[in-house]
């Protein structure tokens, strides 16, 4: 036997892949746990080689250094930074990172593109669900679109919205993506005027855009009555400025998300819309392609230290 590999929850990395893992020669334990605490990682990680990362759960310096034996860790997902906080301290400590950037793309931008569909066709409000019988609604036909983060998922809620025939779509990014402007007809904007300039605007930064990306201020920019749709982390958006806009009635907003408030569960569906808990990735293909992923990249890095999914 090369070593133990820990698996925790039990979402991700199917009886196949398992079979792939102990045929390659390592032993598995499962932690079934969606959020496993410090002291359960303690125990679990203490003699493992490898850590298929499939919850929520956080790692901290003690967990790590708790574990001699650990080469590698892989998320299952692509926001590995919020789940490893302390990525700096693990690959000082000689411990590969690895994650399945391609695994939740597609899923995820079909989450938001159906977000879109069914808050501008006014679906929640006027199914069994709502109250309302008859409502003209907007649609995506000749909506303005603006992406925030031209990445893996931006670029692909592009590409879906084509059938639609919206109307332009502008994108900001940190780095400018001058190849897919034209590959996917879109136009660079500054944030600002992503912002203000367009009637429904998907949200796609990474973790590492920081808490308050979008303040108060930038909140302020968008038009009444747009659409913003958000899929990541709760911290991007602040929450208060959030708040007041949706009770005013000023803004829309769909989220992947629940946001803890009272004063926001008499508001019309069509203002806004919330998941019970994250769910935009989570579609059966799609965590077959994570589970796959994510056990050939734990492989690669401790067979041989590299692997295209190693994050630097």
């Amino acid at each position: 036997m090369k070593g133990k590999i820990l698996i925790t929850d039990s979402l991700f990395i199917s009886h196949e892949h398992e079979e792939k893992i102990r045929v390659a020669g390592y032993e598995i334990e499962r932690l079934d746990k969606p959020q496993a605490t410090e002291e359960e990682l303690i125990g679990a990680l203490k003699d493992k080689v490898g850590y298929i990362l499939g919850g929520i759960e956080i790692l901290t310096d003690k967990i790590i250094d708790s574990a001699p034996a650990l080469k590698a860790v892989v998320f299952t997902g692509i926001g590995y930074k919020g789940f490893i906080p302390n990525y700096e301290y693990v690959t000082q400590k000689g411990i590969a990172i690895g994650n399945t950037p391609d695994g939740p793309t597609f899923a995820v931008a079909e989450w938001a593109v159906t977000m879109a569909l069914a808050m501008n066709r006014n679906i929640f409000d006027l199914g069994r669900g709502g109250n309302k019988k008859f409502s003209t609604t907007k649609g995506i036909e000749g909506q303005r679109i603006g992406i925030i983060g031209l990445g893996r998922i931006g670029k692909e809620i592009i590409k879906m919205l084509q059938p639609f025939r919206s109307g332009p779509i502008s994108y900001y990014s940190r780095h400018r993506h001058e190849g897919s402007e034209s590959e996917l007809g879109v136009t660079y904007s500054e944030l600002n005027d992503v912002l203000s300039g367009n009637d429904i605007i998907f949200l796609c930064v990474s973790n590492d855009a920081g808490g308050d990306f979008i303040d108060q201020k930038k909140l302020s920019l968008i038009h009444d009555n747009a659409l913003l749709v958000s899929f990541v982390h709760k911290e991007a958006i602040n929450t208060k400025a959030l708040i007041d806009e949706l009770v005013a009635q000023r803004i829309r907003f769909a989220t992947d998300h629940v946001i803890e408030d009272t004063s926001l569960q008499d508001l019309p569906l069509s203002t806004y819309y919330c998941s019970n808990g994250s769910t935009a990735f989570n579609t059966e293909k799609e965590i077959k392609t994570v589970s796959d992923m994510a056990t050939q990249t734990l492989l690669n890095l401790l067979e041989t230290g590299k692997d295209e999914n190693k994050v630097n």
